[in-house]
């Protein structure tokens, strides 16, 4: 289950979905008698009951200081990334950087725009070459904002260092595996460290020693 379903049950219930539910599995909101549907799920599925359609096209967002019609698009599921840039085009004398397929926060960045939408698609950002420039990384200055707002209430600089000295235990220890890469810490992290893509990685290494019967 995803964790963020886990923070939303929480915040607006006041319930704790366990990590471990009674079946033995991870918890799901129904252990607590709730269910997550988010308002693309519901729509699809009363077309579904009432036509008998299945999915066949998505509502995409396509934004960004790279694009030039800024717009919501209704796209048929299969469509390439570069059929809907083509749509929106791109700005006068602006280079094309970089493509982010989803949110600006969680988004992966696009590396074939031949790939097409699927019905999880929600939208593109077209950036410039120059928004798409990372920015200089500094020193950690430990100030915990990474710490303060990750809503799952983990560590990431903690984290950080269990992963570099390939802790697994502590890992364990320190719930890297709650991360569900929203982008919070490296959003407000002023060093600019790239807090999130480390996350994923010691969760990702994490996983896989628990997987291989590493120590928790």
């Amino acid at each position: 289950m995803r964790c963020a379903e886990k923070t939303l049950v929480e915040t607006c219930t006041g319930r704790e979905v366990p990590q471990i539910g009674p079946s033995g599995k991870p918890g799901l909101p129904a252990d607590v008698h709730c269910i997550i549907m988010n308002v693309t799920s519901v729509s699809t599925l009363g077309k579904y009951l009432a036509t008998g359609m299945p999915v066949v096209s998505r509502v995409i967002t396509v934004d960004g200081d790279a694009c030039e019609k800024p717009q919501n698009l209704i796209v048929p599921v299969g469509t390439s990334y570069e059929d809907v840039l083509n749509t929106a085009g791109l700005k006068g004398g602006v280079t094309l950087g970089k493509v982010v397929a989803g949110g600006a926060m969680m988004g992966p960045a696009v590396r074939d725009l031949s790939y097409p939408t699927t019905k999880t698609t929600s939208g593109l950002i077209l950036l410039s070459k120059a928004a798409a420039q990372p920015a200089q990384v500094n020193p950690c200055i430990r100030c915990g904002r990474c710490v303060e707002y990750c809503p799952m209430g983990l560590e990431p600089v903690e984290v950080n260092q269990a992963y570099a000295a390939r802790d697994v235990q502590e890992l364990g220890k320190l719930h890297v595996d709650y991360c569900f890469n929203c982008g919070s810490c490296t959003f407000v992290c002023p060093a600019k460290r790239p807090c999130t893509q480390m996350m994923g990685l010691a969760k990702a290494f994490y996983l896989g020693e628990i997987k291989k019967g590493g120590n928790k």
